[in-house]
């Protein structure tokens, strides 16, 4: 481990203990609250039941860029539209979704992809905590127009079922605001925004991954216009680091809320890259960027609510300090639902 690297621990671990101490307690029962919020702005629907149906998207995507050529090659797994139900009531929360083959048959377009995906996020008064492990078997090409000049809409895209993925990565944001601002009521629905607030953000983060494929990722068609050092076809990297950003929601007509949270971040990056033929697998640490994004169209009232959220997570990095190339790697989901709170004794 790097001087570098040992120093970003230090600071992280340093800005986490800051947000632990920061973090309010209380208590969880109203005949015992003293409120550690803004009743002007926040109204709690904690204690009442909600059920909801739901769609759900995740995915899990990387690109590889040679910055002298200006070529991007993008790949994806074949994305899955699951449906579920989920239950909310008081702290606890629980959802169930399914993948139906009927919505998901397009297989002879996009290639098999198998997939073991759990993301979640916990929202506190406070305190929003992210965390995901991943792993993808299958990928296609997204933009195969860079080098196959008779490929056209509608025709398979090229595919790579030996290309796997394993992700493993989580964050941890403080909202300094947080007496006026809910991301409870823009992103889990168990509060409610009265009016519109904001807030600024401080967290810290890690993340690990995995790429490995039986060739290079790069298209042989492309070997030639390519730099040689980005013909690899291992990657594995380690990264921690602390972000800094903003979140605001707009309270429209009473009941709909318009939310954006953008989180930029620096992380020191450990990584290695091994090649299909008889080079040394190189390895190094840098500095490299994290951009936490998320969004929401929501309406919310105390009976009922719905509409459609984003998560994106997406870090980007180069395999070499001296190398004009780029790597970027994006983890994500997409919600849209519709559910209905009941009063209960």
């Amino acid at each position: 481990m790097t001087d570098l690297f040992k120093q970003f621990v230090k600071i992280l671990i340093l800005s986490f203990t800051v947000v632990i101490i920061s973090e309010p307690g209380y208590p969880q029962y109203d005949s015992l609250k003293t409120h550690k919020w803004d009743t002007v702005y926040i109204k709690d629907l904690s204690d009442r039941l909600a059920i909801r149906i739901y769609g759900i998207n995740k995915f899990s995507q990387f690109d590889i860029k040679d910055n002298h050529e200006g070529e991007t090659v993008e790949y994806s797994p074949n994305q899955s539209m699951n449906l579920g139900v989920a239950v909310n009531y008081k702290w606890f929360g629980l959802g169930l979704a399914f993948n139906f083959p009927f919505i998901n048959n397009d297989n002879d377009i996009y290639g098999k992809t198998s997939r073991f995906d759990i993301q979640t996020s916990i929202f506190t008064r406070s305190l929003a905590i992210d965390i995901y492990v991943q792993r993808y078997q299958g990928f296609y090409i997204e933009n195969p127009e860079i080098y196959k000049d008779d490929w056209e809409m509608g025709m398979p895209y090229p595919q790579r079922p030996d290309i796997g993925s394993t992700t493993i990565g989580g964050s941890c944001i403080y909202t300094f605001k947080h007496k006026k601002y809910s991301a409870k009521a823009a992103f889990i629905q168990t509060e409610l925004q009265k009016k519109s607030a904001g807030s600024f953000l401080l967290g810290g983060f890690f993340y690990a991954f995995s790429l490995s494929g039986d060739s290079a990722f790069v298209p042989s068609e492309l070997a030639e216009t390519y730099n040689p050092d980005l013909l690899f076809n291992r990657v594995n990297v380690i990264g921690i680091g602390i972000s800094f950003g903003y979140t605001h929601t707009f309270v429209l007509w009473k009941k709909f809320y318009l939310s954006f949270t953008l989180v930029p971040g620096v992380s020191v990056q450990n990584y290695e890259v091994g090649y299909d033929d008889l080079r040394e697998p190189v390895k190094d640490s840098f500095l490299s960027g994290r951009f936490l994004g998320r969004a929401a169209f929501v309406y919310n009232s105390e009976r009922s609510f719905g509409g459609l959220t984003v998560s994106n997570d997406s870090f980007s990095g180069n395999t070499g300090k001296d190398q004009k190339n780029s790597m970027n790697y994006e983890v994500g989901v997409v919600r849209l639902f519709y559910g209905r709170r009941f009063r209960i004794k």
